[in-house]
């Protein structure tokens, strides 16, 4: 009997027509495959062989999706079912895989089905089979059509991204069918809830995307969590019984904007990541006071140690550490646990419990950093804050580890150790100066001492120290570190102190300065690098700048006074290097505007360029009088700061990276407003300035390019403007974009000749068509001079090379006429017009 049921049980198997495979979990052999399987794969007798080197290809161990270990860890009589796109035959397989003990033994059992051509036909409907709305291919071209739609009709849309919350937790614990109910129950909570012209579709594992038309981001957001109420309100009825809900993130999309569909998703992603970021904080807190921190078995720990930990926690004064991201426990070094009053060597929901003890000022640093580890984000760690020990003390530490994945790509370990900053080496092992925690460590020291009534620190910055390493190498810069430490050292006074602080950066604490001290200190400083240096044979130049600041006049505590000092050693380079500044009022008021005025920037580009205008200053023709063309130049005013000067704000915009999106949209209107005045003035010029920032962040040759073939412009209608610091760079990146703009027929003019270090006999060699005197030049040049003079000679010069010469910041008619007979084709400036709005430009110029 016993044998007719195995012949029963085996025909029965082999009559099915699905792939039915058993494997040893310990030998990864081959036990039993049904024929169904044997002919698809075109074995005769399998059994006894290695899995994947029969029905896999490529593989030399287990293969990296195969589910027997998270079967095992899972436990139980636990499945999975689970897709996969089997390497040898190619096909896609939906397997549904088991572990079932037997005789003290582990046996791995899949029932594969293919699959390949329903996911053909599904992925050829553009369907999503789980949720039957659209798929990410399909989704994403329908939102391209969507969104070209609302840029002709003039209407913004609201992409939102939104992702669902703990996916992964509720998959592990009650299994991907339950994951793929949850996936299902969110589509039909929000798929009633679109509006005519509104779109939805899937566009990852646990990822939507909603594109809600003519919706701006406050009323996106309103609708959003309108759905998760009634996504919370109705689970318990839908046989949720566990919480459910999602993250999102809000981008607008207006008329005037060029993002593509990828750039939209991207930054609501961006939104989103932030906003899952805090849930996670949240709900860490939320569990910490549901169940406190309690300290687990290290017997228990999953980690194969074998006394590795506990030797090297031994053997150094740093803080080791260890955490299975997996369950959110952490194992730390026996000293940590005493120092610091941890529950155990092992504890549960660390980040919870180090977030009560750590600084208040630095909590929120502290546990956004680690979540990023957790998210799998980051995969490398280097913070430093405060934690409270035993005693009731804060002591700084700085924390750096690194995060490593499973087989899937999940966070799984993270391990490193934490420095104990009161007790580190303050010595800087390259200069032999005392380092930055040194400096920290004797300001705070000072400021605590009733002895001590004044200080003052001066940051010092080694300017162009780029240069160096770049002419010679890392080596010789490192030589040059320390002979600068010395050459300082050297000429400080007995109640000052050097200390090497970060990169080619130096501290000096000075007891008991005021700013005349100071101030004849740095000089003193500066003079040490007013000369061309020689080490090992190689020459370099390199001058020092400074920022000061004072204790208690311009600050009272650490934190403060080093900002203060570093505001104003930045003050001190953007007026030119090779100076030093002190510490005021209207520099704070300045870096707090700068600020300030780069968020309304990227607020106003963000909504389709509010507030910005191109506005068109006259170029006309030396000669005859007649109008040439024009210089498109852009203007911004915003209710805060009013009308803002480009000088003030397209450095902004350069620190920031928001240069190439503006560039590109006063292009594109330059070039539209130039093809609309062509029909008047077909040899109409237009002029339009480039940003070395904007050409060393991007390639900009396509956008231009594609602008002039939208609005039909010839390229030799345009002339394209680089100041002459850039131009004589001899940068390969500019030469080269700038020679592609040149063979595609546009114009190249070098801006502000003579503001650079241009020397007459290089103008042959510079890659333009037109060279432009700066204003400054203008001045006096009604009288024979050096201005005058220069200017013919320029004239002179450009003719032998066919460039033409165009002279700007004529302001008189008595400039106007001594310009005229020098020799130049092109003048520009106030005589002729101020820079105006096109409305404007067409009434003085309606002649064209």
């Amino acid at each position: 009997m016993q044998e007719l049921d195995r012949a029963f049980l085996l025909a029965a198997l082999d009559g099915l027509n699905t792939n039915i495979c058993i494997t040893d979990t310990v030998t990864n052999r081959i036990v039993y495959a049904n024929e169904n399987m044997k002919r698809i794969f075109g074995l005769a007798e399998p059994e006894g062989r290695i899995c994947w080197e029969v029905l896999q290809d490529g593989m030399d161990g287990l293969c990296p999706f195969c589910r027997i270990r998270r079967l095992q860890a899972m436990g139980g009589e636990q499945s999975c079912v689970w897709d996969e796109m089997n390497t040898l035959t190619g096909w896609t397989y939906k397997n549904f895989d088991c572990l079932i003990r037997w005789e003290g033994r582990d046996y791995y059992v899949q029932n594969s089905i293919d699959v390949t051509e329903y996911r053909k036909l599904t992925e050829e409907a553009g369907l999503d089979e789980l949720t039957q709305m659209m798929n990410r291919r399909a989704g994403k071209a329908m939102m391209e059509t969507a969104l070209k739609a609302a840029r002709e009709g003039k209407r913004q849309m609201a992409v939102v991204l939104l992702d669902i919350n703990e996916l992964k937790r509720i998959n592990d614990l009650y299994g991907h069918s339950e994951g793929d109910r949850l996936l299902q129950y969110v589509s039909a909570v929000l798929q009633p809830r679109l509006r005519t012209g509104d779109l939805m579709f899937r566009l990852s594992g646990d990822e939507f995307v909603l594109i809600l038309s003519g919706e701006d981001k406050n009323s996106a957001v309103r609708r959003i969590v309108q759905a998760q109420k009634a996504m919370a309100d109705q689970r318990e009825q839908n046989g949720i019984f566990y919480e459910a809900s999602f993250s999102f993130g809000v981008a607008e999309a207006y008329p005037e904007n060029r993002f593509t569909v990828d750039e939209l998703i991207s930054q609501a992603d961006r939104i989103m990541y932030l906003n899952k970021r805090d849930y996670h904080i949240r709900r860490a807190r939320e569990r910490l006071q549901e169940n406190g921190s309690r300290s687990g078995d290290p017997g228990q720990f999953e980690y194969d140690k074998d006394h590795l930990f506990d030797a090297l926690s031994a053997g150094t004064d740093d803080y080791l550490f260890i955490g299975n991201l997996k369950n959110g426990s952490f194992r730390y070094s026996p000293h940590m646990v005493e120092e610091f009053g941890l529950p155990g060597e092992v504890v549960e929901n660390a980040a919870a419990f180090w977030g009560s003890i750590i600084h208040p000022d630095d909590e929120l640093y502290f546990l956004e950093s680690n979540q990023e580890i957790a998210d799998g984000r980051e995969e490398y760690h280097n913070i430093e804050y405060r934690a409270r020990n035993v005693r009731g003390s804060w002591i700084w530490l700085r924390c750096r580890g690194r995060m490593t994945r499973d087989e899937n790509g999940e966070p799984e370990m993270f391990a490193g150790m934490i420095t104990n900053l009161g007790k580190h080496n303050q010595i800087d092992h390259m200069t032999g100066l005392y380092n930055r925690f040194e400096f920290e460590g004797n300001i705070k020291k000072y400021m605590m001492d009733e002895r001590v009534e004044s200080l003052g620190i001066m940051i010092l910055d080694m300017d162009a120290f780029k240069n160096i390493n770049d002419l010679y190498d890392r080596s010789f810069g490192d030589e040059v570190l320390r002979l600068t430490g010395r050459k300082i050292a050297a000429v400080l006074p007995e109640n000052a102190g050097i200390y090497r602080l970060d990169g080619d950066e130096f501290g000096i604490i000075v007891l008991g300065g005021d700013e005349e001290q100071c101030s004849d200190l740095y000089n003193r400083i500066q003079y040490q690098f007013t000369r061309q240096q020689e080490y090992g044979g190689r020459k370099f130049f390199c001058t020092v700048s400074a920022g000061l600041a004072f204790y208690p006049k311009d600050a009272d505590n650490y934190l403060e006074l080093i900002k203060y000092a570093n505001y104003s050693l930045e003050h001190s380079k953007m007026l030119g290097k090779n100076r030093s500044t002190v510490f005021s009022r209207s520099i704070l008021w300045e870096k707090e505007r700068r600020l300030k005025m780069a968020e309304l920037l990227r607020e106003s580009i963000d909504q389709g360029f509010v507030g910005f205008s191109v506005c068109y200053q006259p170029q006309v023709r030396a000669g005859s009088g007649r109008l040439y063309g024009a210089e498109a130049l852009a203007r911004w005013h915003c209710s805060e700061f009013g009308d803002v000067s480009p000088v003030e704000f397209i450095p902004i915009l350069e620190q920031t990276g928001l240069i190439g999106r503006l560039g590109e949209w006063v292009f594109r209107s330059a070039a539209r407003q130039c093809s609309l005045w062509r029909r008047f003035a077909p040899d109409f010029m237009v002029s339009v300035n480039l940003s070395y920032v904007e050409l060393m962040e991007r390639d900009v040759f396509p956008a231009v390019m594609g602008a002039l073939e939208e609005f039909g412009l010839p390229p030799a209608n345009v002339t394209l403007e680089l100041t002459e610091s850039c131009m004589v760079k001899e940068d390969k990146q500019v030469n080269k974009i700038m020679g592609r703009f040149r063979e595609a027929g546009l114009k190249v003019a070098m801006d502000d000749f003579g503001t650079g270090y241009s020397s007459l006999n290089s103008l042959k060699n510079i890659p333009a068509d037109v060279v432009k005197i700066d204003r400054s030049f203008v001045t006096g040049i009604t009288e024979e001079g050096y201005n005058a003079t220069l200017i013919r000679s320029v004239a002179q010069l450009c003719r032998q090379v066919d460039m033409r010469v165009c002279v700007e910041g004529v302001e008189t008619e008595e400039e106007h006429s001594a310009v005229r007979g020098m020799g130049v084709e092109l003048i520009q400036g106030y005589y002729f017009g101020r820079p105006m709005l096109p409305e404007l430009f067409e009434q003085k110029f309606t002649g064209m």
